[in-house]
């Protein structure tokens, strides 16, 4: 006689979406998340909650989590970084109905090979990229994979410096569907590379310049004189608060000083007798010297008199309250927010933080025909080629910026042995 073994069945956990909240809120509090990651898991809160509602689902359970992301990949407009945040809500939500404790998933390092027979110029390239831009990692990140999707192709194509074609390449682009424009630059500059190296004889990356930038039509917030007039105004100046926020505001809007740049800003880098301030820019790593007008030398030695914690520490703006550590970069952004709308001025349709005074300086400055290679030095930058694409400057603007060409007089183009000797 067969023995019959009982089977034990098991019930999937569920939860309404509002029994689950307070737990799901707790357990994101207990983390200590960053704000802006605290904000990614209540998005993805909210979607799941806002997909339930249109499936007429009542109940959440781990099936819920997975017919809720394969939605998601079913949505063309849908980037793979929005997918992983909503994966990670899903897995808290699951965590959560499961009585485990939270895990935090971390994704394996992701390594973007350059290869075939481009890969190893590519690999010059990025090197050559890195030491004289020294960009940021999210912007290394889209280098490496965009130049690793573009090497694969053309190994799998057998295509080398011999066989690069304007062809070939639009063929590869062609190819491409949503990441085209994100693509586009980091191919397009490898290219131009490539015929400054004299490695291909035609400069391939002309018939690229059609395919706009995925930032291209993002246009540079800009404050005309008379709001920053108005910011310089509004701002309290009494309190030690206002003593240091008015003096980092004048570093923003009349240097044009990056946020980190003014946050780790030391006492050494002050040069009193000169009238200067000398640094090494924290995005560059590139020293830098920019004048110290009258007002801001002001504004510094009140907020050192009358408004910093009188305590033994080498930068100069520090937070408000004990332990008087150094400021954030967000706590920077906020403070340049702040004085922007204490000053009633309409940011609709722009930016609001520090950067956008940067971008004003540079703006005001192209308008009052101050020549290109000035801005740049104002700026930090290291080609007026930088300062054209930062400033997203017209033809018209530009033209008001270069320096007239002197006249020639007629006996040079009639010297014996000349050019245009007739």
């Amino acid at each position: 006689m067969r023995c019959c073994i009982p089977i034990k069945y098991y019930k999937m956990k569920n939860k309404t979406m509002n029994e689950l909240y307070g737990s799901y809120q707790d357990t994101i509090k207990q983390q200590n998340f960053h704000v802006n990651t605290t904000k990614i898991y209540e998005s993805g809160f909210l979607k799941i909650q806002e997909y339930m509602n249109q499936n007429n689902l009542s109940l959440y359970d781990e099936n819920v989590g997975k017919d809720f992301l394969n939605s998601l990949v079913l949505q063309e407009n849908v980037s793979a970084n929005r997918l992983s945040e909503h994966n990670r809500a899903v897995s808290l939500l699951n965590d959560i109905i499961n009585d485990v404790p939270f895990r935090i998933r971390r994704a394996g390092t992701k390594t973007h090979p350059l290869t075939g027979a481009l890969g190893i110029y590519a690999e010059s390239f990025i090197k050559q990229f890195t030491d004289e831009i020294r960009p940021s990692k999210q912007t290394m990140k889209r280098y490496m994979l965009s130049l690793s999707h573009f090497t694969a192709r053309m190994e799998l194509d057998k295509t080398g410096l011999k066989e690069l074609s304007e062809v070939v390449v639009l063929r590869f682009f062609s190819s491409l569907q949503n990441v085209r424009e994100y693509v586009s630059v980091p191919v397009r500059r490898f290219l131009r590379y490539l015929y400054v190296e004299g490695l291909i004889e035609m400069d391939l990356s002309i018939r690229l310049s059609t395919i706009k930038s995925h930032r291209a039509e993002k246009v540079p917030s800009f404050y005309s004189n008379d709001e920053i007039r108005k910011m310089d105004e509004t701002i309290e100046r009494n309190s030690p608060v206002g003593k240091r926020n008015y003096a980092m505001f004048l570093l923003a809007s009349r240097l044009g000083m990056r946020s980190a740049d003014i946050r780790h800003l030391q006492f050494g880098n002050i040069d009193w007798d000169r009238n200067i301030l000398v640094f090494n820019q924290q995005k560059t790593g590139k020293a830098i010297e920019l004048p110290l007008f009258t007002n801001i030398g002001e504004a510094i030695i009140d907020y050192i008199r009358n408004g910093r914690p009188q305590i033994n520490n080498k930068t100069l703006f520090l937070q408000a309250r004990a332990p008087f550590s150094l400021l954030t970069s967000t706590a920077v952004s906020v403070i340049i927010s702040t004085i922007i709308y204490n000053a009633g001025i309409e940011t609709k349709g722009r930016h609001h933080g520090s950067h956008s005074l940067r971008h004003s300086l540079a703006t005001n400055l192209l308008k009052q025909g101050t020549a290109l290679p000035v801005i740049s030095g104002v700026l930090g930058h290291s080609s007026t080629e930088s300062t054209m694409i930062y400033l997203h400057v017209d033809v018209d603007n530009l033209l008001r910026c270069s320096i007239d060409v002197p006249p020639i007089p007629d006996k040079f183009y009639m010297q014996k042995g000349g050019w245009f000797y007739v």
